[in-house]
């Protein structure tokens, strides 16, 4: 590891630590976290899934993105109508095992978990959105237990690395080596450790904290800095300083071909998902008919008492003393007008279905258009020169058919 350029930014993260632990931000919930995971991981507890959400409702973004809800996953399997709550306990037992200093044996947990938990997921039909990674595994470690875990996060993680020019490589995804990311991050705290202004700052700020949030003992639930070595990588990947500070990537070529078929992956089970809530809600639509709601008495405070007698879809004909009205069913329910409230209840239900299949449809675009652009956008020369040669035979064929008309 570059020690210097470690140091730079470690220096980084001092400058900016006030803006990134005011309410704006508040990145030392990763030790807020910790401290939940202290008090209530038990995995002898007979309410597995209260015990598992105590401690990691506070994990935020450190575990879950916009489409992606591992922790989520875990409270899915875990819930009352589930048989699988046993078979995860008993996962978690495996990974959280002591494996004393091997950090090779840590990593093989890691992907037996991962095994475990992701074959039970892919066996729901909207278990996709909450497969486990080693993003999410190593989050439960790194809070669990942050005195010999670390957080782990790819893209972060690797653009530090190569920005101190650490000398192996981890990789990611299938390849992922934990034992030689566990020593790069080992390194960063054992520097970490000896920058004194920089733990008098933490430290004063965690005791604050632990007196706001009544967490006694806040400031002492990261000895090795584990927490705080993820936090400075994070913290320079989040905040922009690799945007004024750029590196090469000494391993580019593998590693940018790696990150890439996990983009590409990450972006295709997160359509995956939506696709099933999309079908799930057109489910739901499909219970929920149209309310017959001819015959039903409105209450105008204008026109009076009236009766619908009339109905095209979502417009009813009402008539009133006054006369005969055109309105949207949504007009009468939000207003209340409907006498029957059993139908009032029907149709905001059906309403709210199709708001949200709608908002799905949306994603859903948005998510196939950034799958087409990202497809394309990382094409190789050569499928792009076999794509030139495709559309100018096709349109040499075209040329010959014309001609011999």
């Amino acid at each position: 590891m570059n020690i210097d350029k470690a140091n730079e930014i470690i220096d980084f993260y001092i400058d900016n630590f006030d803006k990134t632990v005011g309410k704006e931000h508040d990145e030392l919930f990763k030790w807020r976290c910790a401290w939940q995971c202290r008090k209530f991981w038990n995995i002898g507890s007979e309410d597995f899934s209260g015990m598992f959400q105590s401690c990691f409702r506070d994990s935020g973004n450190l575990i879950s993105s916009s489409f992606w809800w591992p922790n989520n996953g875990i409270m899915m399997l875990c819930d009352e109508h589930s048989n699988h709550r046993e078979t995860v306990r008993e996962a978690f037992r495996d990974l959280t095992e002591d494996t004393g200093e091997d950090d090779k044996a840590r990593g093989e947990h890691v992907f037996a978990f991962l095994h475990k938990i992701n074959s039970l997921l892919e066996s729901r039909s909207n278990g996709k959105g909450y497969l486990q990674n080693s993003r999410s595994a190593l989050s439960y470690l790194g809070l669990i237990f942050p005195e010999k875990d670390f957080i782990y996060k790819p893209s972060t993680v690797s653009n530090f690395a190569d920005s101190v020019e650490y000398p192996e490589n981890f990789s990611s995804g299938k390849a992922f080596r934990l034992d030689i990311y566990y020593r790069m991050c080992r390194e960063l705290s054992e520097l970490l450790r000896n920058r004194t202004e920089l733990m008098q700052i933490v430290q004063k700020e965690l005791m604050r904290q632990a007196e706001e949030y009544d967490m006694p003992g806040l400031e002492s639930i990261d000895p090795e800095c584990h927490i705080l070595a993820f936090d400075i990588m994070y913290i320079a990947d989040a905040y922009d300083y690799y945007m004024d500070h750029p590196f090469v990537h000494r391993t580019k070529a593998s590693r940018t071909k790696q990150e890439k078929e996990e983009k590409k992956q990450e972006i295709e089970n997160e359509i995956s998902y939506i696709e099933d809530h999309i079908q799930m809600l057109k489910e739901d639509l499909e219970k929920l008919a149209n309310a017959d709601v001819i015959g039903s008495s409105v209450s105008h405070r204008k026109f009076g008492e009236g009766k619908i007698t009339g109905q095209t879809d979502d417009k009813v004909t009402v008539e009133f003393p006054a006369g005969s009205k055109i309105m949207s069913l949504a007009f009468l329910t939000s207003n209340h007008m409907l006498d029957d409230t059993g139908i009032a209840q029907s149709y905001n239900n059906r309403l709210q279905l199709k708001n949200e299949l709608d908002s799905y449809r949306a994603n859903l675009a948005i998510k196939n258009s950034e799958l087409a652009y990202f497809i394309q956008k990382n094409k190789t020369r050569k499928q792009l020169q076999e794509e030139e040669e495709e559309r100018e035979r096709i349109s040499l064929e075209k040329r010959k058919k014309k001609a011999e008309q």
